[in-house]
């Protein structure tokens, strides 16, 4: 099994440089919308072309998915495949909060084999390999080991409008946990791993980037990351989506899945596009 420490390394580095040249153009920085309707920045074409330009450097006989460049279908036909959102959480980042991550993944044969996750408002990065262990890095350099924390009986979640009726079905499914809420994935990923939440359900299709990277961390640090059916998710797919996902720190993860579909949320769930 390849050890990955070397992509990893450059990973992280790639990630915090865009980070950073993101954070200098965050005040007063504006957006305008993609033909999707999401909003993109200035902030978000630099961080991607930093990332890229490390990766095809480092990595030149890899695929790139990126949120912020034109798909081509010759990825498919690649067994590795980096899967980058140069800013999650765009309206944040234009808002000047620090709800917002540079995310960078490795998907190998369709499974993802590290991820990054860099927090550059908070000052942290988190990394990691599945199945080799997740890192910390905080805003003063020191590094730790970072694992799945406590259960604190807290979802987080998004209370954005399309959400709403998914998050409502979801809420109604599991009414003892306590709600909170961010906007990006990798910025869910951290708070998860922190012990602020434990529990992260979209019951709606996403792209593969705003998840790559946060699952990768996430399952590196001893956590689960599938589908919404309990399956694991799968990457590198021809329409570049997942269709739902439950993440949790929790041993019962299963059985929480078990009780959300009881309650009728299905694999697709409702509003999936």
């Amino acid at each position: 099994m390849p050890s990955y420490f070397h992509e990893l390394a450059i990973a992280a580095q790639a990630a915090r440089a865009a980070g950073q040249v993101a954070l200098g153009m965050q005040g007063g920085i504006s957006s305008s919308d993609k033909a999707d309707g999401s909003p993109v920045t200035p902030g978000d074409l630099a961080a991607d072309q930093v990332i890229r330009q490390q990766l095809e450097l480092h990595f030149p006989a890899d695929a790139i998915l990126s949120e912020e460049a034109a798909d081509s279908a010759l990825r498919l036909s690649n067994r590795r495949v980096w899967i980058i959102d140069p800013i999650d959480g765009t309206k944040d980042y234009v808002a000047g909060g620090d709800g917002w991550a540079v995310q960078l993944a490795l998907a190998v044969d369709g499974r993802v084999v590290l991820g990054v996750l860099d927090l550059p408002r908070c000052g942290v990065q988190l990394a990691g390999i599945v199945g080799r262990g997740a890192t910390i890095v905080d805003a003063a350099g020191s590094r730790g080991l970072v694992a799945a924390a406590v259960p604190s009986t807290t979802m987080i979640g998004s209370n954005s409008t399309r959400n709403a009726q998914a998050l409502a079905q979801i809420r109604a499914a599991l009414p003892e946990f306590a709600f909170t809420s961010c906007t990006s994935v990798g910025v869910k990923v951290y708070r998860m791993l922190c012990g602020e939440a434990d529990l992260y359900v979209h019951g709606r299709t996403i792209h593969e980037w705003d998840v790559a990277a946060p699952a990768a961390v996430l399952l590196a640090a001893g956590g689960a990351a599938t589908a919404l059916d309990g399956q694991e998710l799968l990457y590198n797919t021809p329409h570049g989506r997942c269709s739902g996902l439950v993440f949790s720190t929790r041993a019962d993860h299963h059985a929480l899945i078990s009780r959300l579909h009881a309650a009728g949320l299905d694999a697709r769930g409702p509003g999936a596009a």
